[in-house]
């Protein structure tokens, strides 16, 4: 009869026994498939922070008569590890139809003039982000906003403007620039300042523009600030300094990932906790399976001895035993994948009651897990089979039956 008929035979026989092994079989299963998918949102909610958590090298430069220029903050655009730059530029300029918010009666030109402040997205790097400003109406200057200008409200009231109206700008060299108003700020202080304030240094006079209509009014000019975004946190000191290769000398370059750290934090606390359960898992269900087996095995060891006596491989022996647990596992792991699928929302809510973060997991079943599953367990299987015959594999057959004789 073939080994593997003697091994369902067995298995039909046995049910006690299979219903038992089963038993063990689908805890260590749903274990490590909890733990695997556990691992497998951690590192899936890793690589989204990672584009998400805004890890920048930030350049300021040293001296304002040596700004950043377009073509080197477009090389450092183009450096492979940069998803996006913010080029930030601050200049003035002379309104053409209006007037600036003032209380001085000084006749000096800054007394006529507004502060142009331009960004490539305000969103992520801007008074607004860091929340010191609060925009009240419309929208911030984004990466695709062409002419667009975020205004001060007491600078729109003084003025009567709104949202959708359109100032223009003339610099002392005679180009002009017009943009429309897509949102209105407050910043909380403009009443705490002196009557005496030139126009250009009063908060109601800070206009943010994009840089489309910058480039135009001061082609030349530059960037006193730019910052370089990265996907890859990791890699924030090299991409510094390529970035100090370009700009040598002229500005000041730090790195800033403490968001992602920040947010990094509570992963790794979870990471390492799940992968200890991990390992405690696959080694538990290898010794308890190898005990199960090996007190199974005492019982079969003479009809193993017996195989043998009649020509049977010992090769032979060990796969019929492999096959068994494997059947037994293989069945245990369909039923696990189930169990996990119906419990992934709760491991989702258990690992964010335990652990605070700011960051969003989602715990699902993906064939990826159900691969590693089989791996490990398939390792469980064979590490525990082959301990539970390593008696009758290694022993003569007639000492073991005239073992089981006397």
């Amino acid at each position: 009869m073939p080994f593997y008929k003697r091994g369902f035979l067995y298995l039909m026989r046995k049910r006690g026994k299979s219903v038992l092994l089963l038993l063990i079989f689908l805890f260590v299963n749903s274990m490590i498939l909890s733990t695997n998918m556990i691992l497998h949102a951690t590192e899936s909610t890793e690589a989204a922070m990672q584009e998400k958590a805004g890890a920048k090298v930030v350049c300021e430069i040293s001296d304002t008569a040596n700004p950043i220029t377009d073509k080197e903050a477009e090389m450092i655009k183009n450096l492979a590890e940069v998803t996006s730059i913010n080029r930030m530029g601050q200049q003035s300029a002379y309104l053409t139809d209006l007037a600036p918010v003032t209380a001085s009666a000084s006749t000096e030109p800054d007394n006529l003039k507004v502060s142009l402040l331009s960004f490539d997205d305000m969103d992520t790097d801007s008074p607004f982000a860091d929340q010191s400003y609060r925009l009240t109406d419309g929208e911030l200057v984004k990466p695709e906003t062409k002419y667009g200008a975020v205004i001060n409200a007491g600078f729109a009231e003084y003025n009567g403007l709104q949202i959708g109206d359109t100032l223009s700008f003339e610099t002392e060299n005679g180009k002009a620039v017009t943009v429309e108003v897509i949102g209105e700020y407050l910043t909380g202080n403009e009443s705490q300042q002196e009557n005496n304030t030139l126009a250009v240094y009063r908060m109601e006079n800070q206009i943010y523009i994009d840089n489309t209509a910058y480039l135009e009014l001061f082609d030349g000019s530059g960037f006193y600030k730019v910052s370089a975004y990265t996907g890859q946190p990791e890699l924030l000191d090299p991409l510094a300094e390529s970035i100090q290769g370009i700009l040598q000398d002229k500005a000041d370059i730090t790195t800033s990932d403490a968001l992602y750290q920040q947010m990094k934090a509570p992963l790794t606390q979870i990471t390492r906790v799940v992968s200890l359960m991990r390992l405690l898992t696959f080694f538990a269900g290898t010794v308890i399976v190898s005990l199960l087996l090996c007190m199974w095995m005492r019982s079969r060891q003479k009809e193993m001895a017996v195989f043998i006596s009649l020509g049977e491989q010992k090769a032979t022996i060990f796969l019929q035993a492999l096959l068994e647990a494997a059947a037994v596992f293989l069945i245990a792991l369909l039923c696990s994948c189930g169990l996990g699928s119906l419990a992934a929302g709760s491991l989702t809510e258990l690992l964010l009651s335990s652990v605070e973060t700011g960051v969003s997991l989602q715990v699902s079943l993906q064939f990826t897990d159900i691969a590693l599953l089989l791996g490990i367990g398939s390792g469980v299987v064979v590490i525990a089979v082959l301990l539970s015959l390593l008696p009758v594999i290694r022993a003569n057959p007639k000492d073991i039956l005239s073992r089981m004789e006397g």
